[in-house]
């Protein structure tokens, strides 16, 4: 507790400490949470380009005695041509980016400072130039020949010719204008101003489908969360067209099946739960005009019992499933004495698309590359339509008060790596030990399959997924393999405990 006895005030954790100190200014400036979450948004679409940018989408949780639930993610081309949604990378893949008008409600519904409070440090930033962080240095180390094949991304991220390594000035001038704009016209300047036509002209030049129409179309949905009780607790996070259903569903067959040690003795019945998770989202999730199935009944108690039957059944080890992207994603969370925030904001892979469209400064994402390539699928492309979407913020309630906010990159695995995290914080462990503690995620990095991805120091689970069988790769402890995640948790008497990842460069402030 602070000096004095007094409760905290705030919390916030970010996976770059820039972004965190920009969310600390903000609540100190006389700011809330929302605030707060907004400032280290916009900052680390400058800090971690390789997760985030205004070229990506956002979802969101607001607590505020209720749970909303902000579902900023873009839809297709109005206008699909033949063979839209392939390769995964590439201006065939981008769609509507839905990241700054999620901010622009969330600023005007929450917060107590304009948006452009946020906008102009984050401006400042990309200007002035900011060290590229590890995990930016080693995203443009394995990714060299993506950004050296394209215009826009070799100007900013090799300007001589070699990527910047860790350490080296990243300066991105273009953004810092654009950001600017954003700043003084709002959050509809990207859908219908100058940068609109800057970044719609830019990207037709390179082969994209989207246009001005579609950009202007583009609107932020503000819903009830969904709900899953689960040991005595309310798990809320995003439904359709997010993969948030498939927590509860997991949550709810580990308390179904009574484990006892499911990160233990018992993680490969974890491990098959997960891909059974998998399987159910990758038949059924999908744009939720789309999907045959809404995401109520897939979180049933019916559809718990049948997912327990499938993770019992040999089959379900044999499932592949879908592949944890890499340098996906990031997650804010932040926490005052009103409201409580989870916001997820991504470009999918590593540098999304690999394009960054060179007026604007804006690296697009690939969230095209989310869509299912079978036509038969619910998660077929569509007009207009939105993918199924990997983002899921999370707000855990016991008797109607907050009391675990948390958010993680991980791509498919998010809804595996968040069970982790509760299951270890149900147990009493304190977020910084929930988020540090060793992980393990179903699938491999890149092609999928059946494998379990183990950190080596997970030496509970390695020992089980032995005796079980299971086909294992180690990783090293604290990668970025297993997510970046951060938390908060919130005592009833009001006193916060914030965790930044160790896997990020991140920090947690607690005031």
């Amino acid at each position: 507790m602070p000096d004095g006895g007094a409760p905290h005030r705030f919390a916030i954790a970010s996976p770059h400490a820039a972004a965190s100190r920009a969310g600390e200014a903000a609540f100190e400036a006389g700011g809330n949470a929302v605030d707060a979450a907004l400032a280290a948004a916009c900052a680390l679409t400058v800090v971690y380009p390789h997760m985030c940018a205004l070229g990506g989408d956002v979802m969101a949780l607001v607590h505020d005695g209720d749970a909303h639930a902000i579902n900023g993610s873009g839809r297709a081309p109005g206008a699909l041509p033949a063979g839209w949604g392939a390769p995964a990378q590439g201006v065939g893949v981008i769609t509507v980016p839905g990241a700054a008008a999620a901010w622009q409600t969330m600023s005007e519904r929450w917060g107590r400072r304009p948006l452009a409070d946020a906008l102009e440090p984050a401006a400042e930033l990309a200007r002035a130039g900011v060290p590229v962080a590890r995990s930016l240095a080693a995203a443009l180390s394995a990714d060299a020949p993506l950004v050296a094949a394209d215009a826009g991304l070799s100007a900013v991220f090799a300007p001589d010719g070699r990527v910047l390594g860790e350490g080296d000035r990243l300066v991105q001038e273009r953004l810092a204008r654009t950001l600017e704009r954003l700043a003084r016209y709002g959050a509809q300047e990207l859908y219908t101003g100058e940068t609109a036509h800057l970044l719609v002209g830019g990207l037709a030049g390179l082969g994209c489908a989207l246009t001005l129409d579609d950009f202007a179309a583009h609107r932020t949905d503000v819903e009830p969360a969904l709900r899953g009780a689960v040991a005595g607790l309310d798990l809320l996070t995003m439904g359709a067209n997010s993969q948030g259903f498939s927590l509860i569903q997991i949550m709810a067959a580990v308390e179904r099946m009574r484990l006892d040690d499911p990160l233990g003795a018992q993680a490969p019945v974890l491990a098959a739960l997960f891909r059974a998770s998998v399987a159910d989202r990758d038949a059924h999730l999908a744009d939720p005009a789309a999907m045959a199935l809404p995401v109520e009944a897939l979180i049933s108690d019916d559809n718990v019992d049948r997912l327990v039957e499938r993770a019992r059944s040999d089959a379900a080890r044999r499932t592949p499933a879908a592949p944890a992207a890499r340098g996906d994603t990031v997650a804010v969370v932040a926490v005052d004495e009103r409201l409580s925030v989870s916001l997820i904001q991504s470009i999918f892979y590593a540098f999304g698309a690999g394009v960054l469209e060179p007026r604007t400064g804006i690296v697009c994402h690939n969230r095209g590359a989310c869509f299912s390539a079978d036509p038969a699928s619910p998660n077929a492309p569509g007009p207009g339509k939105r993918p199924l979407h990997t983002l899921m913020p999370l707000v855990v309630t016991s008797t109607d008060r907050p009391s675990w906010v948390a958010g993680t990159m991980g791509g498919h695995a998010q809804a595996q790596i968040h069970a982790q995290l509760l299951l270890r914080h149900l147990v009493g462990g304190d977020a910084h030990v929930a988020v540090a503690a060793p992980r393990f995620v179903t699938g491999s990095l890149e092609a999928g399959g059946g494998d379990v991805e183990v950190e080596d120091d997970f030496a509970a689970a390695l020992a089980a997924f032995g005796r079980s069988g299971e086909r294992v790769v180690r990783l090293p402890p604290r990668s970025e393999a297993v997510g970046q995640a951060h938390a908060i948790a919130i005592a009833r008497d009001g006193a916060l405990d914030a965790a930044a990842d160790p896997r990020s460069d991140g920090s947690a402030v607690v005031r």
